[in-house]
């Protein structure tokens, strides 16, 4: 803590306390909840013996500076103290405050001590220190990531992910021990997102597209990559509901894809997660890469990992019954395996499957291998569409001249469910003499020929219907969804809409919530 004296202003003119602690459960560092009361003020129980609230540092701080940080203003209400009798002098303010632990105060609450250097540094680089991060070392840098991140430092976090970002670029590249130290984080600040192809790109293991899942995982040395590839990828339905997200996925190299998706800790919702993960990955390659070698080379790859008999009956029939022109290539060339999977799926128990998939000739290897790690969806999955009126207006007015339907589709479409992403559609229809507006669901890439249910509840401009989830081949929806009267008047009826209580200009909030698919 000595060079902290070098950019922190006298104590007596500071007017807070920063303290920074860690909290131990039996003797391992965790996070202490945010609501959590001061330690003077709790009452101890059995459960406070479990959370013991250890200080490691108090640093002079300012208000003025802090409260910049959401963090610490939102500390203030659990952990302010004040001091009891007004001191005489900033003297008495200083020596009685601090003999009565009642000097104002808000707290820093990190992981472990090992995170204290970190913790300092980054709170110089909060007062403006110049290169405050630069002496800590590359694991350390890590930690000064996750710390910024949390208190809302920007500054501070490019700082560190800047030093990180040349070490990794550097001929030694990142230590073994900043590896580690990634791949133990529980999530990872989207700041620290950006340098991660980097990371992924200059490893060994990853050098060579060409190579088999054995050469790969040997060459990843003490499964230092893949470990990294889970803390950041691991939950796969969480990683393609995000953007953000969704989109390093898809960019990693193949070698990386491959690391991910043969992996037993992955956590999905299904198996069909998997598989509409490789599906994406290889549409997203045909349509980046101008070489079909390489996505030849990503369809036989993943096509390997794929654990066909732990897919759904609505993934498995997809897939087995797939048309020519599907763009589910991924298993195609196994449609005559999968067709026998699907007829031994209907009858086999869960633990007669197994064995009886051996009799499968020339199944992939993986069709053997067991469930990986389930983790079911909460809630199903959901989207959100806002869609102009001007749009909508058009269409309609569209359909009235042609006298035939027009269709507006989301841009966007939700994250898997059963293997399978789901759009919402606007129809503009003609009945009786004028258009009505009817708002479907369908899955973005539908499977001719496949039955499904589908129970979702969709919401427009505070309307809300729910579907009863019938058999079906086609999308399922409302014809016309408002229930009203049909729309003649200068082929869009502004007044007839606006009666009803809808918006007659800006965006309308359209919103699906997929229950249940099978």
């Amino acid at each position: 803590m000595a060079f902290l004296a070098s950019y922190f202003m006298n104590r007596e003119l500071s007017d807070i306390d920063i303290v920074v602690r860690v909290t131990q459960t039996y003797g391992s560092a965790v996070a202490e909840p945010a609501d959590a009361a001061p330690p003077a003020k709790r009452t101890r129980s059995n459960k406070d013996a479990a959370h013991e609230a250890s200080q490691l540092a108090v640093l002079p701080g300012h208000r003025i500076v802090l409260f910049n940080s959401g963090f610490f203003k939102a500390q203030q209400a659990q952990h302010w103290q004040t001091p009891l009798t007004p001191p005489t002098s900033k003297r008495q303010k200083r020596e009685g405050s601090e003999a009565a632990g009642e000097r104002p105060s808000v707290h820093l609450t990190i992981d472990s001590a090992e995170q204290l250097p970190a913790a300092e540094a980054v709170i110089a680089a909060m007062y403006g220190v110049p290169d405050a991060l630069s002496r800590l070392e590359q694991q350390q840098l890590v930690h000064a990531v996750v710390i910024a991140d949390m208190v809302g430092a920007a500054a501070a976090a490019q700082q560190a992910v800047t030093a990180l970002t040349s070490a990794a670029q550097s001929e030694q590249g990142l230590s073994a021990a900043v590896l580690e130290a990634l791949a133990g984080l529980t999530a990872w600040p989207a700041c620290l997102l950006q340098m991660l192809p980097g990371i992924v790109q200059r490893a060994p293991c990853c050098s060579d597209s060409a190579s088999n899942l054995a050469a790969i995982t040997a060459a990843d040395a003490g499964g230092k990559v893949q470990q990294l590839l889970l803390a950041a990828f691991g939950d796969l339905e969480a990683v393609l509901a995000d953007a953000q997200l969704k989109a390093l996925l898809l960019s990693l190299p193949l070698p990386a894809m491959q690391l991910l998706l043969s992996s037993n800790q992955l956590r999905v919702a299904s198996e069909d997660t998997v598989l509409y993960t490789a599906q994406q990955y290889v549409l997203h390659l045909a349509e980046a890469a101008p070489s079909a070698g390489a996505y030849l080379l990503a369809v036989r790859a993943l096509r390997q990992l794929v654990r066909a008999p732990q897919l759904s009956l609505l993934a498995l029939a997809a897939a087995a019954l797939q048309q020519a022109d599907s763009s589910t290539v991924l298993l195609r060339v196994c449609q005559k395996q999968l067709k026998k999977l699907l007829s031994l799926k209907h009858i086999a128990a869960a633990e007669q499957l197994a064995g009886a998939v051996k009799d499968i000739a020339d199944a992939p290897a993986s069709w053997l291998l067991g469930p990986r790690q389930i983790v079911l969806l909460a809630g199903g999955v959901r989207l959100e569409w806002r869609l102009p009126v001007e749009q909508l207006r058009q269409a309609c007015r569209d359909s009235f001249v042609q006298q035939k339907a027009k269709d507006l589709l989301s841009p966007e479409s939700s994250p898997p469910m059963a293997g399978l992403a789901w759009h919402l559609k606007v129809k503009c229809t003609q009945q009786d003499g004028g258009t009505v507006v009817g708002l479907y669901v369908q899955p973005q890439t539908p499977q001719p020929g496949v039955f499904y249910r589908c129970k979702c509840t969709c919401q427009w401009c505070g309307v809300t219907q729910s579907t009863s989830g019938t058999p079906t081949m086609r999308s399922r929806g409302f014809v016309n969804f408002f229930d009203l009267q049909p729309m003649a008047a200068s082929k869009w009826d502004e007044a007839a809409w606006a009666a009803n209580g809808l918006p007659t200009s800006g965006d309308m909030l359209l919103q699906l919530h997929v229950h249940s698919v099978n």
